[in-house]
């Protein structure tokens, strides 16, 4: 019988198997429509497509960076962007996680070597804090509530 530990490293690698050679994250999203994920604190399913439409707002932003988990568990992630907001004094990021296949909200202090996707350019995010709380600002002054019952480690 596989621990968990085990079923997590054979998922790890059942996603980095299937990469592209020469190809970064943009890779598990480009090649796909738009992107439908169920979101469960309001009950619907949105849609998600790669691009931002309006570079104040996050949605359809594609990052790439390693994450560190309440428990000290380090992952290397990707996420398609939908929401940042402020909960706590903290700032988090939602967005659609490819290696999950679901919505998935981050802690931004957390995350290191952040990596912003634009077409086919890298930009590496220098402060992932001052990155972020742009964001959250501008759903502030828009009203977008990020809405946690109890965030993910």
């Amino acid at each position: 019988m596989a621990t968990r530990k085990t079923v997590k490293a054979r998922r790890r690698l059942r996603v980095v198997r299937h990469a592209p050679p020469d190809k970064g994250p943009e890779w598990r999203l480009a090649r796909r429509g738009p992107i439908l994920a169920y979101d469960e604190y309001s009950d619907e399913e949105i849609e998600l497509k790669l691009g931002q439409k309006d570079s104040s707002d996050i949605e359809g932003l594609l990052i790439d960076f390693h994450y560190i988990s309440a428990d000290g568990e380090m992952s290397r992630r990707s996420l398609l962007c939908w929401q940042c907001g402020r909960h706590a004094n903290k700032i988090y990021v939602r967005g659609y996680c490819p290696f999950r296949e679901e919505l998935r909200t981050f802690r931004i202090d957390r995350m290191s070597d952040v990596v912003v996707f634009l077409g086919e350019r890298e930009a590496p995010i220098e402060d992932v804090k001052s990155f972020f709380a742009a964001f959250a600002a501008n759903a502030a002054a828009d009203s977008v509530t990020l809405m946690l019952d109890e965030p993910e480690n």
